[in-house]
Parts: C-alpha cells; sequence; structure tokens
C-alpha cells in the first residue's frame, strides 16, 4: 500500500543537486602592426593611446555580448527562504530518459492491478496536487508513471521530496518537459494510457509579472504537445486537465458557476488556462478527445506550495516576520477583507479520480473521429469563502505564535478579492461533496510542516498536547483532546 502523504517526510525531502561549474574562456588577442621600413623609433604616445583605447572598447563589447546572449541565464534574486524564480529545469541523474532498462520501469509503474483499473500518466507528479492524486490511485490499484521537469519556480527538494515518496509505492516519475514532443510520443509508443491527469503548469498569479513567457510555455504550448501527443495514439486516451478557478477573473456573480462568463482575466495565468480551455475544445471538436476541466479553487494541505499565502504566513509567523495580509476597496456586495474558498487536497484529490472514473472514451483513435466525444467542465471547490483575516488567526492559534500583520491595499497584481465555488454540477455528476473545513485541513497542514521543516518544536507541541490529554481525562478515562 503507498505510504500517505500526510506523515513526517525526514529523509523523503533529500534533494537531487547538481550543475557543473562555469568554465570562464581564456581570450587571446595577438596585435601585429607592420612598421614602416624607414621608421625605426616607437611609435608616438597618441597611437598607443588610440589602440589601447579601441582594445578596451572590443573587450567590453565581448564581454557584454558573452553576458547578454540566450545561452546565459541571469541568476534569480536571492531572498530569505524565497522560492526560486528562474525556473530552469532541476539537474539530475535521472534527466536522460530511453533504452531497455528505463522501458521496463515506464511499464512496471503503468501497470494495472486491479480488475478495470485505470492506466494513467499525471504530468505535474512532483507538484502538489499531482503526488497526491497519483498517490491515490496507486493506492487503488491503478497504473500510474508520472511525468515532471522538477523546475526550481519553488524549492526542488520538496518536489524530489513527494517524488521519493512516490517511488517509495512504485510510482516511478519521469524526469522530462511537458512540452518535449519526442518524449510524450514515446511515453504515449510504449505504454498504451487510457487516462491522462495533465496537472502540469506554471502556477502562481503573481509571478507573470516577472516571467510571461514561463506561463505561455508551460500553459499553452506545453498543453498543445500534449494534445497532439493524446490525440496520435491509439488508443487515445480520456484527458482530465488543471484549469482554474482564476479564470472567473473579473465577474462579480457569486458563487462562480460553469455558466458564468470568463472572458475578462484578471492576470496572464487566468488568460492562459482560459486559453487552455479555448485549446481543448478545438481538440475535442476535431480530434474526439475526451476532456474534462478542472477549476480548482485555492487547493492547500500538506506537502503544498511555498508560494501559497497559508504556506509563507506559516514560516513567516514561526520566523517572528511581519505577514503582509491584503485588503480590498469594497463596494457593492464584495468584503473589504480578501476571501478565498479554501479546498483542502484530499476533497480536490477525490475530484480528480471521480473526474477520471466518470471521463467517456476519446473517439478519434486511429486517426479518424467517429463521433462526438465528452467535453466537461466542472468547479471544485469548498463552497465556503473564508477571509484572510480568520486564516491568519486559525494559524496563530495552531502555532501558537502571534502573527505580526501589516495590512495594506491590494495591488494591481492579478489577485481578485474573492472566490467562492458553485460545485452543485459537481456534486451532480461526480458525486463531489468537500467535506474538510478550514480549522481541520489547516491543521493538519501545520502538523505537516512542524515536523517537516522543525521537528523539535513538533516534538515539543506533542508533548504538551500530550500532558493536557492526560489532565483532562473524564471519568470515563478517555482523553478529550482531538486528534
Amino acid at each position: 500500500m503507498a505510504p500517505q502523504l500526510t506523515g513526517a517526510p525526514g529523509s523523503a525531502a533529500a534533494a537531487a543537486a547538481g550543475g557543473a561549474a562555469a568554465v570562464k574562456p581564456q581570450f587571446h588577442h595577438y596585435h601585429h602592426h607592420r612598421l614602416p621600413p624607414r621608421h625605426h623609433h616607437p611609435a608616438p604616445a597618441s597611437l598607443l593611446s588610440k589602440l589601447a583605447f579601441w582594445s578596451v572598447c572590443s573587450l567590453s563589447l565581448l564581454l557584454a555580448f558573452l553576458l547578454l546572449s540566450p545561452s546565459s541565464s541571469p541568476a534569480p534574486r536571492a531572498a530569505p527562504e524565497a522560492p526560486r524564480r528562474s525556473l530552469h529545469a532541476s539537474p539530475s541523474p535521472a534527466a536522460s530518459w530511453g533504452g531497455a532498462a528505463w522501458e521496463k520501469k515506464v511499464r512496471a509503474s503503468a501497470r494495472v492491478r486491479r480488475p478495470r483499473g485505470h492506466s494513467v500518466l499525471v504530468t505535474g507528479a512532483a507538484g502538489f496536487v499531482g503526488c497526491h492524486a497519483a498517490a491515490a490511485l496507486r493506492r487503488r490499484g491503478d497504473g500510474v508513471l508520472g511525468l515532471d521537469n522538477f523546475n526550481d519556480y519553488y524549492d526542488t527538494a520538496l518536489k524530489r521530496g513527494r517524488a521519493a515518496l512516490l517511488a517509495r509505492s512504485g510510482v516511478y516519475v519521469v524526469d522530462g518537459d511537458i512540452a518535449d514532443a519526442e518524449l510524450l510520443a514515446k511515453l504515449f509508443d510504449v505504454v498504451p494510457f487510457t487516462h491522462v491527469l495533465h496537472l502540469a503548469a506554471q502556477a502562481g498569479v503573481r509571478h507573470a509579472l516577472v516571467d510571461p513567457m514561463s506561463y505561455v510555455r508551460a500553459n499553452v504550448a506545453g498543453l498543445v504537445a500534449l494534445l497532439e501527443a493524446a490525440r496520435a495514439a491509439n488508443p487515445q486516451p480520456a484527458i482530465v486537465w488543471a484549469s482554474s478557478s482564476s479564470v472567473y477573473g473579473l465577474n462579480s456573480h457569486v458563487p462562480f458557476s460553469e455558466h458564468d462568463r470568463t472572458d475578462r482575466p484578471a492576470s496572464l495565468y487566468a488568460a492562459t488556462k482560459k486559453a487552455g480551455e479555448e485549446i481543448a475544445h478545438v481538440y475535442n471538436h476535431i480530434y474526439g478527445l475526451s476532456l474534462t476541466a478542472l477549476r480548482f479553487f485555492t487547493v492547500y494541505g500538506p506537502w503544498g506550495r511555498p508560494d501559497m499565502a497559508y504556506f509563507f504566513f506559516t514560516r513567516d509567523i514561526l520566523a517572528g516576520r511581519p505577514i503582509t495580509v491584503y485588503e480590498s476597496a469594497g463596494g457593492g456586495s464584495h468584503q473589504t477583507t480578501i476571501s478565498r474558498d479554501f479546498t483542502y487536497i484530499d476533497d480536490i484529490v477525490k475530484g480528480c479520480v471521480a473526474a477520471l472514473d466518470t471521463a467517456g472514451r476519446s473517439t478519434g483513435s486511429g486517426g479518424k473521429k467517429r463521433g462526438p466525444a465528452p467535453f466537461r467542465t466542472y468547479n471544485l471547490g469548498n463552497t465556503s469563502p473564508v477571509p484572510v483575516t480568520q486564516l491568519v488567526d486559525l494559524l496563530e492559534k495552531l502555532l501558537k505564535v502571534k502573527a505580526v500583520r501589516k495590512v495594506v491595499k491590494m495591488p494591481r497584481n492579478g489577485d481578485v478579492p474573492y472566490t467562492h465555488a458553485n460545485v452543485s454540477l459537481a456534486q451532480r455528476e461526480l458525486g463531489y461533496r468537500p467535506s474538510t473545513d478550514l480549522q481541520t485541513g489547516l491543521k493538519k497542514f501545520v502538523r505537516w510542516y512542524l515536523e517537516y521543516y522543525h521537528p523539535d518544536l513538533a516534538q515539543k507541541q506533542k508533548q504538551h498536547a500530550g500532558s493536557n490529554g492526560k489532565g483532562s481525562r473524564g471519568r470515563n478515562g478517555s482523553s478529550s483532546s482531538a486528534r
């Protein structure tokens, strides 16, 4: 049975680090000056000055060309405990693919272990939702193969730790890029996948202001590369993929319904996800691919993403650093405090699995569409928006540390003031029923966070909770402390 992803990771979080040191090339300049035959005295000082001046200019231009050429990438600006932003794939010994041994590992990982089970390619398997979904599928006996490029948008050690947990349960995560058409073609050639759970993407709203092209490459070009590989596969798989609640953008009708307008995105991230939904419709219409888009609402939980507010609030509160809490200008029915429909990871995974189980077949296997194929869109949220100030209150209680709050007006950085999911369609067609409230989910996250990053503090809290439990036993001897 695959290990649960809510336990203490310990050694599973070891990251593969590498990268050869750059070797500075040596440049040798040979200047040959032919002297006039009748002049054997040294050149005038003015001529030497000009030669020196132009030599310096030439060297400066050469160095500038080398430094600014596309092959050299600028180092990201360092920040204490901040996620890295260069988005380079993390170097790893497993980065190469192909060969008999590699194919054997791929087939073994994708082998189905239950009657009428699925063989699923999970892209972004070392990501937050991807690792939880892959583990859930594996636990019930489905064949699961992961794909991830381990980029350094945030700490790669966390991604390697997730992949290590999956490896323990027999899930192999191929180290490769979703936009690598040759790799995708090879994977579909080696394994006749019945389903694809496409979760690989460039995440985050605010980072699009810094590196917009990374969103186009991953969320648009990467999706097209996957759809091309899938439509050429025989048999064609059914595809379930992660869109986002961000597509609702400036929509003011709440709760957000799948029928609401999504033509006013507030961020480039949202725009790329909306573009993905339109592209998916094209491949469904022309090639008969079965496609289901899932619009996630603010997912949180153990093994989460360090760029999410609940995660870096926890980090900064423990470190005694101020946290920035945004408030909107208000107006209309919106609250002045930013609110989010926080959805616990286990509820999201249940929605993903239900979407896979109910996905109809693609109809274009063999290169010819034989009829209409399913095309679906669902919201996956918790349906209970919570002000961010309340999130901070809960974290203070769970961490037993008072936060230093800095309340500021929300900048125009792509964030929206309010999200609220209408999940009635998912309830009706997928049987989706979220069951984890924010306090319960945050308690699980904080327990994991302390065990992962602060094991000594986690042990102290366990001892403290144990002593309180012993002192609060009732007449029947049972403890009143919640677990």
